[in-house]
């Protein structure tokens, strides 16, 4: 066997590996073409925090008492001398 026929058989044998790696492609997408559920989206609610200067909540109030959390906040800051920060976050609803 000559080396024009070694390396036209090479080629051959090539171009068979590449058409069933195509199909073998073509078969696992046919196969995985199930839609997806769409994920139900959660719903939230913002509630008031009252953060100590690290960050970290220490009391959580309702959106509607923001008054008693500002309240918290000052009295929080008066006491322990510290910034007492309050957040609004978001949180899902029960």
């Amino acid at each position: 066997m000559s080396n024009r026929d070694r390396i036209a058989r090479a080629a051959e044998e090539a171009r068979l590996a590449d058409a069933e790696k195509v199909a073998k492609r073509a078969a696992k997408a046919t196969t995985n073409a199930r839609p997806k559920r769409a994920a139900s989206p959660v719903r939230m609610k913002i509630v008031w925090e009252v953060c100590s200067p690290t960050g970290s909540p220490l009391k959580v109030f309702a959106y509607p008492d923001k008054a008693a959390a500002e309240t918290a906040t000052q009295e929080l800051t008066k006491r322990t001398g510290r910034a007492h920060v309050l957040r609004a976050t978001k949180v899902p609803m029960e």
